[in-house]
């Protein structure tokens, strides 16, 4: 039984995505005995580090004429080299081990990360960032963590995804409402094709610890904050990450780019 974590990587004119999946490759490492990685990229990004076991080219590049590279990330569920596969986003960082999260994953063919965590570590369900997916009636899914095994069911998902990403003008105006979304977003996506495949939400397993940490401003009840990221000073110390004296123990999606030069600079 193969297992392991993936994710797609390709630079843009503003962030080094390449370097961000290092760091997250090492991350997991460090504290995960189960811990393949597999990096999908494209043929101008060019990525190399003992932390990274597979390293995936696209064939096709749906995204090359995108600011915001989302059209290719259906394609995890056909290129997986694993039985079992953790997605991810290159913008993250791994904070605790995480190995045992497989003898519960595996009994499903797929399982979500609902809703998600502030620095606090409280659960938000609040949809700040989110304005249409209630009317649109989409679950609180984040993609950027989201297990499946190779299977009937992961397979149709990500070609409904497909489907959804490649019709993405003809999605937004006639299957969604008050959706004005220039690129396919894959949160979004990852709902609708979520709701088209099981409209009842009969299959949802929400693990309350299969949850990403995500540090946007209004999540973490900051949006008065001019500069969140200096609020919260983020440090390491003795290999754990604090934020404003919070400890964080879950999958960390640090959005910022910025963050892992901050952070690397308060090591204790």
């Amino acid at each position: 039984m193969s297992k392991g974590f993936i994710w797609l990587c390709q630079n843009n004119n503003d962030t080094d995505y390449a370097r961000l999946s290092v760091n997250l490759a090492k991350s997991l490492k460090e504290h995960n005995k189960e811990s393949n990685v597999c990096v999908i990229t494209d043929h101008k990004t060019h990525i190399k580090s003992k932390h990274i076991d597979v390293v995936l080219k696209l064939e096709n590049d749906d995204s090359e004429d995108h600011e915001v590279k989302w059209a290719n990330e259906h394609k995890v569920f056909r290129m997986s080299p694993f039985t079992h596969s953790i997605k991810l986003a290159a913008d993250m960082i791994w904070t605790s081990n995480t190995d045992w999260w497989w003898n519960f994953l595996w009994k499903h063919n797929m399982v979500f990360s609902i809703d998600c965590f502030n620095y606090k570590n409280q659960l938000v369900k609040k949809q700040h960032y989110r304005p249409f997916h209630n009317v649109n009636r989409l679950q609180n899914i984040y993609s950027d963590l989201t297990y499946f095994r190779k299977s009937r069911e992961s397979i149709e998902f990500g070609e409904i995804c497909k489907t959804l990403t490649h019709k993405w003008d003809y999605v937004k105006e006639n299957l969604l409402v008050s959706c004005h979304d220039r690129y396919p977003s894959t949160d979004v996506v990852y709902a609708l094709a979520q709701r088209i495949i099981d409209p009842f939400a009969e299959k949802i397993i929400d693990y309350p610890w299969f949850k990403i940490m995500h540090n946007k401003k209004h999540i973490n009840n900051l949006g008065n904050t001019l500069h969140h990221s200096d609020y919260l000073m983020s440090v390491k110390c003795e290999g754990k990450i604090f934020m404003a004296g919070y400890v964080q123990n879950r999958p960390l999606h640090y959005v910022d780019k910025r963050f892992l030069e901050e952070l690397n600079a308060r090591i204790f």
